[in-house]
């Protein structure tokens, strides 16, 4: 089974996302901030996915990018996320991730690309 890591603080986004997942599949892990997605960083082993909002507690999305690729090179990850102005400025993350997904446009996007990207 795919494993799936959301690093999201809005719980009820969490939920959500995390339902339609395992709906589709996947097994699916949940932290809500940046100190917590280093702690599973450290202790846990891969997953083939991460969806990682860009503005957490403790670290921001951002931070954690360099952080997750290094230890994990071969995980895609899918940026999630309300503060649409990164996308503007792809250079501070385009070189890892799998693609830029806005919350207002709703999940189904996201969920269709972690699949593919999964298969």
């Amino acid at each position: 089974m795919k494993k799936i890591l959301i690093v999201e603080d809005e719980q009820d986004i969490s939920k959500i996302l995390k339902a339609r997942l395992e709906s589709e599949g996947f097994s699916v892990d949940t932290v809500e901030g940046g100190f917590s997605a280093l702690g599973y960083l450290k202790k846990k082993s891969a997953p083939n996915a991460i969806v990682l909002d860009l503005v957490l507690p403790e670290r921001s999305g951002i931070e954690l990018l360099g952080s997750f690729h290094s230890v994990w090179p071969d995980t895609k990850i899918f940026i999630y996320t309300a503060h649409t102005e990164y996308e503007e400025r792809p250079y501070y993350y385009e070189k890892y991730i799998g693609g830029f997904f806005r919350k207002s446009d709703g999940m189904d996007k996201l969920v269709r690309r972690i699949k593919k990207s999964c298969e």
